[in-house]
């Protein structure tokens, strides 16, 4: 109600508004003041002005609206979790070319399952898990042998996209050396990549006045789609997208990348997201995307 008045400047409306009497109104605001000690509006111009401390309560006062607001989003969740439903967010290429697939999949599998599918930023990913806000999540970053195997989707490396006539098209691998810096549409998603690429690359800070980024990998791949230079990208963010105008060469030395699943603690959606990460790995194996699964001598 409080909120109100500042933001409205009128009990009338604010009545109206809440569906109150004027007086109910009225009567509420006097008792907050009481509680507090000092007022918190005076006339002004027939409008309910905030006094200087009225200002200062306000922003805590929004701030604690904020939070029973995801507070009662949280709460919904949980409902509709009871009557089944799984949350899963990718990076965005994975989310446009390989999630709605394995969606499909899961659907078939699950039929009467609630089912969410969102593209989130890599970097965001695993907040949003940890948050709550989503029950599997998959993220890229550069490969690490302490990552569990179990959470491994796929294995990959990073690779140069350019034009299908490109001098360098027929290429087993590119080198940095073989590349024109002021031809690179150089990608800024990930401050985890871009310091894996800085890390294995000398100079690949060192941009051109005249250089040209985007924070999407999609974006970068179109933009050389266009005739407008040459990419830096892991080869995920090709799964499902169409070559026919492009050639898709590896980058020497190799830098490998790996996408990992990333999970919540809902464990009565155990089963189900072990199967959508199954649906998952097995996509990105049939597009040939990532490296071949290796067979571990027991």
């Amino acid at each position: 109600m409080f909120v109100q008045v500042v933001q409205l400047g009128s009990v009338t409306a604010v009545a109206r508004v809440l569906d109150m009497s004027q007086p109910s109104v009225s009567k509420s605001l006097a008792l907050a003041e009481q509680q507090m000690g000092f007022a918190l509006f005076e006339r002004l111009d027939g409008r309910m002005q905030p006094t200087p401390e009225a200002r200062q309560v306000y922003e805590e006062a929004c701030r604690v609206q904020e939070s029973m607001v995801r507070f009662d989003r949280f709460i919904e969740q949980v409902r509709r979790y009871s009557v089944g439903q799984l949350r899963v967010c990718a990076t965005p290429a994975l989310a446009i070319n390989v999630l709605p697939q394995a969606a499909r999949h899961f659907r078939e599998a699950f039929p009467e399952h609630g089912l969410v599918v969102d593209m989130y930023l890599n970097n965001e990913i695993e907040d949003a898990i940890a948050n709550r806000q989503y029950d599997v999540g998959f993220v890229l970053e550069p490969d690490d042998a302490s990552i569990p195997e179990r959470d491994v989707v796929s294995r990959g490396r990073m690779v140069c996209v350019m034009p299908r006539d490109h001098r360098l098209a027929s290429r087993k691998a590119v080198s940095w050396q073989d590349l024109d810096a002021r031809e690179l549409v150089y990608i800024t998603t990930d401050a985890r990549i871009v310091a894996m690429m800085a890390n294995a690359i000398d100079g690949f800070r060192e941009r051109p006045v005249s250089a040209l980024e985007t924070n999407r990998y999609t974006m970068a791949i179109n933009l050389v789609r266009q005739g407008i230079g040459v990419t830096l990208v892991d080869e995920f963010a090709l799964a499902g997208a169409a070559r026919d105008d492009i050639a898709v060469v590896p980058l020497a030395p190799r830098i490998p990348v790996v996408v990992r699943a990333v999970r919540g603690g809902r464990q009565v959606v155990a089963d189900q997201s072990d199967r959508f990460i199954g649906e998952m790995r097995g996509l990105l194996r049939s597009t040939g995307t990532g490296d071949k699964p290796v067979r571990r001598k027991t």
